[in-house]
């Protein structure tokens, strides 16, 4: 018969020959004679080695079988003709088994065992002359980057299935958390099905917090991991949180007599990072959650810079302005509207200096100090005062209106 190739078909004849000529290639080719026997090696060492290899309904070892073939033909070509490795299939093949519960490091295991079942393989191969021992050697960086390569891309595989999982598992932990915060133990069994589920206690030294930051951050900002902070203090039973866009949330619960704790942690807290902190009154029922959870809110709502933690039942004046915003924000426009007027830079020295005096006692000696200021200045800035807002700092009553105006959320101000 004869043969009549256009240039074209010549050509590709020609690349074909030459690959098949390349020890490398020649290499591939005989392993690819022996793979179903490879393969049944490697599986038969892993069935007695690395058990939960194989899946709980693949007793025949089938499905393993594949993915050792597949395994097997991916590297050959790897080492044959420098392809890159599937990882589309290789991925989703190592998605499939770790549902199935196998842990990355007996996947680790099982390709080391079945690199080395492969290796022997080869050498038997070199060692009777059915590969080229020179071309096993030239095939050695290629097989160890290979596995390598795939050892690698296990590690990333299983890194993003945790954080799959971490997410779902914040997920169903931030609902539970919301059927407590946000609703009462009227509800019934939801309510305490999620109390059992996140191992709540029913009874105890409890505080609802809430905090947020004291500053502007761009979204997708990792907040401060309050949480963490607070449940490494020595106090703290336990601490179970939840974010939100713009706060976080949660229920602590505190050591038998150590109640008073947390004020002086949300301290220490807010000096080290930007953060303003609401504390709930202490209660003992976890049914009384939601209420708890009100205050919280209601307190982070009535923090400032100058104050960055209140307490709901403490600090009941900023607490009461913001628990009533319409109020607050006639009270603020009705008794400091005159100086809220002037440019910032010169009202917020008048309105600090006027609160500084009323917390301190209207004392000007001990104003002045603590604001490194005068006391001519001090007393300048309590006529100007007076001056704007039309009325006396020596009247009883208005002054107890001013002291609540200056109590108010600045967002009022």
């Amino acid at each position: 018969m004869n043969l009549v190739l256009g240039h074209n078909g010549a050509r590709r004849f020609t690349i074909r020959y030459m690959l098949q000529q390349r020890p490398l290639t020649v290499l591939a080719n005989r392993v690819r004679k022996q793979s179903d026997a490879i393969v049944i090696s490697v599986l038969t060492r892993l069935r007695s080695e690395v058990p939960d290899y194989l899946p709980g309904d693949d007793d025949s070892g089938e499905a393993a079988q594949d993915n050792i073939a597949s395994y097997l033909a991916e590297m050959l070509d790897w080492i044959d003709l420098g392809a890159d490795p599937g990882y589309w299939s290789f991925d989703s093949a190592i998605r499939h088994r770790a549902s199935q519960g196998l842990t990355l490091s007996s996947l680790l295991h099982a390709y080391r065992l079945g690199a080395a079942t492969i290796w022997d393989e080869l050498a038997r191969l070199a060692n009777t002359d059915q590969i080229e021992k020179e071309a096993l050697i030239a095939a050695t960086p290629s097989i160890f980057a290979w596995m390598n390569t795939n050892s690698l891309r296990a590690h990333a595989v299983f890194r993003e299935i945790e954080i799959r999982d971490a997410r779902r598992n914040e997920q169903v932990r931030a609902a539970l958390l919301d059927t407590i915060l946000f609703n009462d133990s009227s509800i019934g069994a939801a309510f305490w099905d999620a109390v059992a589920a996140l191992s709540l206690p029913r009874t105890g030294q409890l505080t609802v917090i809430a905090a947020t930051s004291a500053e502007h951050t761009s979204i997708g900002d990792s907040p401060p991991d309050i949480e963490t902070m607070i449940s490494s203090h020595a106090a703290v039973q336990d601490a179970w949180f939840r974010l939100t866009s713009s706060s976080q949330i949660g229920v602590v619960s505190l050591r038998r007599n150590r109640a008073d704790a947390l004020d002086s942690i949300a301290g220490t807290i807010c000096s080290d990072i930007p953060v303003l902190i609401g504390l709930s009154s202490p209660f003992t029922a976890i049914a009384d959650c939601s209420k708890a959870r009100a205050q919280a809110q209601i307190a982070m709502a009535a923090s400032a810079n100058s104050r960055p933690t209140i307490r709901y039942n403490r600090d009941v004046l900023p607490v009461l302005l913001a628990s009533s915003p319409d109020a607050a924000a006639a009270v603020v426009a009705t008794t400091l509207g005159p100086v809220l007027e002037l440019p910032s830079d010169r009202a917020e020295p008048l309105l600090t200096t006027v609160h500084t005096w009323l917390r301190l006692g209207q004392s000007v000696s001990a104003t002045a100090a603590e604001l490194h200021c005068h006391r001519n200045t001090v007393n300048y800035r309590l006529r100007r005062f007076t001056e704007l807002t039309g009325r006396p700092l020596t009247d009883n009553f208005w002054l107890a209106q001013v002291a609540l105006a200056l109590e108010a959320p600045r967002a009022q101000r």
